[in-house]
């Protein structure tokens, strides 16, 4: 498949905020979410020749090659970014109370779970494309959300 100039300018433009928000919510060190986001790039450009529409949106198939090189780095250094709010960047805007009690009881949620809550609410991304990324169907999808969410319900 052909990708032309405009094509991958609209891609990135409507991938990096959520694809950036996801990787520094998923490895809670804004450094090390800009080297991922910049490897996942230069992955999925250089794979970019090799890929076939197969009904997997283009957004899942980054998703993918970003939660890849998540894994990858923590294998290879077996790496665990421990959070600690006063250590790593926070956001640019204050936050509220309501996103400090988020980030609260995301802690407390397996790692299952918190990856099913970033893909779906701070990546934005439809039920169909996360059953993509995570090889199975949007029924399971969203049933392990909702029992998610039940979980981080029980934490409030």
């Amino acid at each position: 498949m052909q990708f032309s100039r405009e094509s991958l300018e609209k891609l990135w433009d409507e991938t990096t905020p959520k694809l950036f928000g996801y990787l520094v919510n998923t490895l809670h060190d804004k450094a090390l979410a800009e080297d991922i986001f910049q490897s996942t790039w230069t992955k999925t450009l250089d794979a970019l020749p090799l890929y076939q529409d197969r009904g997997i949106p283009f957004s899942a198939w980054l998703f993918a090659i970003a939660r890849n090189e998540c894994k990858l780095y923590w294998r290879k250094g077996n790496h665990e970014v421990v959070f600690d709010a006063q250590e790593h960047d926070v956001a640019t805007e204050p936050a509220g109370q309501d996103s400090l009690l988020a980030e609260q009881i995301m802690s407390r949620l397996p790692e299952d779970d918190r990856e099913l809550l970033r893909l779906r609410y701070i990546a934005d991304l439809p039920m169909n494309d996360i059953a993509k990324i995570l090889q199975t169907n949007s029924v399971a999808v969203r049933v392990r959300i909702h029992r998610a969410l039940k979980r981080a319900h029980q934490h409030v």
